[in-house]
């Protein structure tokens, strides 16, 4: 393998950008090339170029491909997944004299870019790891593997830490073995059938990016309308785990999905005009012009950006990232950090509360002023304090109080805020007055789908299980696609019913959708051991255990000040006789 630039000295004094980093490398190039330089060097080049094509397909960028060493980032670890897995399926690549086969390895972490060059701790250990790889697999980093949007099950086998050459402490990391053995490539026809059949199994709505027409001949329309599309795809990129963008082609004219299309027209002010169209229906969802002076700077693909997932947030997501466009932040970066915590969030798990800490911190250090985040990362620490994961729980309410106090004072009237500190109040013991809190942030917005939840939640807190089961289903109505989290909460207040038949379907519904989420199992456990389905219970609990091994019984909601100490005691009694 060809020598590798690594960051082993202090970085330098610029700012680094969070990637998913993808390193392949060929197995046995080495031998290979004494053997036949002329054959092995052009069947590097043609797996060059098809890897090209993957990375920018899937919206990532090539960082250069020295030697037998194949580097590509992405923003959102999903494309990076999927850009690797495609590059390992067999293909037949006309000129590619010598077969050639890859390891490939993937982290996720901050990446420092100068001069075409790029740089970091994170590249070194994506390139480490993808040496403990076998031929035709991937190694990921655990940090890599918590990035990953939740509904996704992976065959992966965890190979524990590794000691990894100029890397300080050990990475914990997992492997997934992909097929290598030879196959034909399939024709167009049956190509075309695959990519439809993934499609239709794929969550994450599609926007295809068409290229923007320049009005006239001006030369600065023309480089406008060019590079736009490209911008677009990767601003729009960091949301990968919401939804996948591509650049339009005409063999996608009848694919589902959504498409952006506009034109560039050059005068003393670039005027760019823009539309978001639903492809099944054919109706316009969005449509804006954007104007930029000649000494203004260009942020085209950032406001273009920001305005195609509001209007995408309306139709399509479960409403519980809906609050980040009421109160935008300055930096493009803190959005991204922040949207990040929220996905990171939703797993629940210790590890996962751990990593949205940082993408909140981080979000609140670039935008001070960015309220969402705030509030996200106080319910970060109220997390860690009722799940159990709190190392000092005194330290981790005072510090959701503060954020509480904080996001009201930069908006008094956001409902999130004002639901955060019913939370606080909550967990302080203050019972009634969390009820009322929570209820009035429900008055500012009634339809709010989520807001609703939060506050069923608050009445199965109380003991009021049957109006939560009530309250849970209207905001379940209330939300187009709702999270795991949303259905879970459903499931457990019918639990808190004496509904546990109905609650197992509910909690099987969301394992079906969301296999790696921590409190469906939870839930499940206890329904199954309530209707006396002891063996099916203790399966579900050795499931459990295999997605959180670190995972007691009383480390959820023990001691939590949430819940009637009755309701508490008999639910981790369920748990603890099947443990």
């Amino acid at each position: 393998m060809s020598e590798i630039k690594e960051n082993t000295t202090e970085e330098p004094p610029f700012h680094g950008v969070l990637r998913a980093v993808l390193v392949a490398d060929a197995a046995g190039y080495s031998r290979l090339m004494p053997e036949d330089p002329a054959g092995t060097i052009a069947s590097l080049k043609r797996h060059r170029q098809r890897m090209r094509d993957i990375v920018r397909r899937h919206g990532g960028r090539d960082a250069g491909f020295p030697g037998d060493y194949l580097l590509a980032l992405f923003t959102g670890a999903g494309d990076a997944l999927t850009s690797a897995m495609e590059f390992l399926e067999p293909a037949d690549l006309q000129g590619a004299l010598v077969p050639l086969q890859f390891r490939v390895g993937l982290h996720v972490g901050d990446v420092f870019e100068q001069s075409g060059d790029a740089l970091g701790v994170a590249i070194n250990i994506a390139s480490r790891l993808q040496q403990s790889a076998p031929v035709g697999g991937i190694v990921m980093s655990h940090t890599f593997r918590e990035s990953l949007p939740g509904r996704l099950q992976l065959p992966v086998q965890e190979i524990g830490p590794l000691r990894l050459k100029n890397v300080a402490e050990p990475v914990h990391a997992y492997e997934l073995r992909l097929p290598v053995d030879a196959a034909p490539a399939p024709s167009p026809q049956a190509a075309a059938a695959q990519r439809s059949a993934r499609r239709r199994g794929e969550s994450r709505p599609r926007i295809y990016i068409r290229p923007f027409r320049a009005l006239g001949k001006a030369e600065r329309a023309l480089v406008f309308a060019d590079g736009l599309v490209e911008e677009l795809v990767t601003t729009l990129g960091m949301f990968s785990d919401v939804f996948r963008t591509v650049q339009a082609t005409t063999a996608e004219a009848g694919e589902d999905g959504f498409e952006i299309a506009g034109q560039v027209r050059n005068g003393d002010r670039l005027r760019i005009t823009c539309h978001l169209v639903d492809r099944s229906s054919g109706d316009t969802l969005w449509a804006d012009r954007f104007d930029f002076g000649n000494d203004a700077s260009y942020d085209a693909q950032e406001r273009i950006a920001v305005a195609v997932i509001t209007a995408l947030q309306l139709k399509l997501t479960d409403g519980e990232t809906a609050r980040l466009w009421s109160n935008r932040p300055t930096s493009l970066a803190a959005w991204e950090h922040f949207h990040r915590g929220r996905m990171c969030e939703a797993r629940y798990t210790s590890e996962s509360n751990a990593l949205a800490r940082t993408h909140f911190s981080r979000a609140v250090a670039l935008d001070p002023g960015f309220v969402a985040a705030i509030v996200g990362l106080g319910f970060n620490h109220l997390d860690a304090v009722r799940l159990g994961w709190s190392v000092d729980r005194t330290a981790d309410l005072a510090q959701a109080f503060e954020l509480a106090e904080r996001a009201i004072a930069g908006d008094r009237d956001d409902p999130y805020a004002i639901s955060l500190l019913a939370y606080v109040q909550r967990a302080q013991g203050r019972h009634e007055e969390a009820l009322a809190t929570m209820a009035s942030a429900v008055r500012i917005a009634p339809r709010n789908g989520e807001m609703v939840a939060y506050y069923a939640g608050m009445l199965w807190m109380q003991g009021d299980a049957a109006e939560a089961v009530l309250q849970n289903r209207r905001a379940l109505e209330l939300t187009p696609q709702p999270g795991s989290w949303m259905k879970a909460n459903l499931g457990l207040a019918l639990l808190w019913d004496k509904r546990p038949a109905e609650a197992q379907s509910v909690f099987e519904q969301v394992i079906a959708a969301d296999p790696d989420y921590v409190r469906a199992h939870i839930g499940l456990v206890v329904a199954l051991v309530r209707q006396s389905k002891t063996a099916e219970a203790k399966a579900v609990y050795r499931a459990l255990m295999t997605k959180e091994p670190g995972f007691r019984p009383d480390s959820w909601n023990a001691r939590d000040p949430h819940f009637r100490p009755a309701d508490t005691d008999a639910f981790l009694a369920d748990l603890h006789s099947v443990a």
